[in-house]
């Protein structure tokens, strides 16, 4: 259960710190995609009812949230979640978030200013700066 919703968290992570500038591009999208199958996939080899890796689910929520008007903020959905689920957080995970996240970030000419302030927030919430 930890890593679907761990999934579906992430999912509206990235698609939050991709839409930081105010439009996802697709050089982002792309490397979220890679991302998932490089990095999440061999993570753990949960699946659901059809056999699907639940990995997939950060790609499903990415989308969702970018098809839908959200209001909601995903950096800090994401800290409700890790408050809640910290003691399942190994370094291998919030490594890979945040590696995953810079390169994501770094995708499209770069990082920006909003982008740079979302891994900065993202990475003391994680411990890793």
């Amino acid at each position: 259960m930890f890593y679907e919703e761990l999934y579906t968290e992430l999912g509206k992570l990235f698609y939050h710190l991709a839409a930081s500038d105010g439009k996802v591009q697709p050089a982002e999208k792309k490397t979220l995609h890679e991302l998932i199958l490089i990095k999440w996939k061999p993570l753990e080899d949960s699946a659901d009812e059809y056999g699907t890796d639940l990995s997939n689910l950060i790609e499903f929520s990415f989308d969702y949230e970018t098809s839908e008007v959200v209001t909601e903020d995903g950096l800090n959905s994401f800290e409700e979640f890790y408050k809640v689920h910290r003691e399942h957080f190994t370094p291998e995970i919030s490594n890979k978030i945040i590696e995953t996240a810079g390169e994501i970030a770094d995708a499209y000419r770069g990082k920006n200013k909003d982008e740079q302030a979302f891994l900065n927030s993202l990475q003391k919430l994680l411990n890793k700066k």
